[in-house]
């Protein structure tokens, strides 16, 4: 069986490469309007999996909603933008509501009150104006107080915040 020659192997191939270059400039590869918004709402959504404050999350779905009114729309340039920031900014407005009726839910805690009026030991001196640590069962938080509270001293913690606890010594 003889082999072919090297040579004609390779014009086949740059006959078949240069054919493909040929096709793919008659096709016009257009990327379309609505793969931006799909982009842009994946992209938020992906971001408030990150943030956790539900406001990226309304501006990704809207950018998702923006996404199919451009598919189904193409030619209504104006139409996903407008979409996207009416229902962004109603859903905005609309994420405190929400979650204050999710609150109101039968069984909902809100964490915040948890420690409010639990006893607690002055790890680390309070001063006014300066914040300690408490310690409150197993847990150990930054407290300020009005007062100068002393290691050991036993206090109750009258208010929450996110990071801090407001004391007051027990008499």
């Amino acid at each position: 069986m003889e082999k072919e020659p090297l040579n004609a192997n390779l014009s086949v191939l740059a006959y078949f490469l240069k054919i493909t270059i040929l096709k793919l400039k008659q096709t016009k590869m257009e990327l379309e309007f609505w793969w931006f918004w799909l982009l842009a709402g994946i992209l938020l959504l992906v971001a408030e999996m990150v943030t956790g404050t539900f406001y990226l999350l309304w501006l990704g779905v809207s950018a998702l909603v923006a996404a199919v009114l451009a598919y189904l729309f193409p030619e209504l340039y104006w139409l996903p933008p407008a979409a996207a920031s009416l229902s962004g900014v109603a859903l905005i407005f609309l994420t405190k509501p929400l979650t204050a009726r999710l609150r109101q839910v039968r069984g909902y805690t809100d964490p915040v009150h948890l420690l409010t009026n639990q006893y607690a030991e002055v790890l680390e001196p309070i001063t006014p104006g300066k914040l300690g640590i408490v310690r409150v069962g197993t847990e150990v938080w930054s407290a300020c107080a009005q007062e100068e509270l002393l290691p050991g001293q036993r206090v109750l913690v009258v208010q929450q915040s996110s990071t801090v606890l407001q004391v007051v010594p027990i008499k």
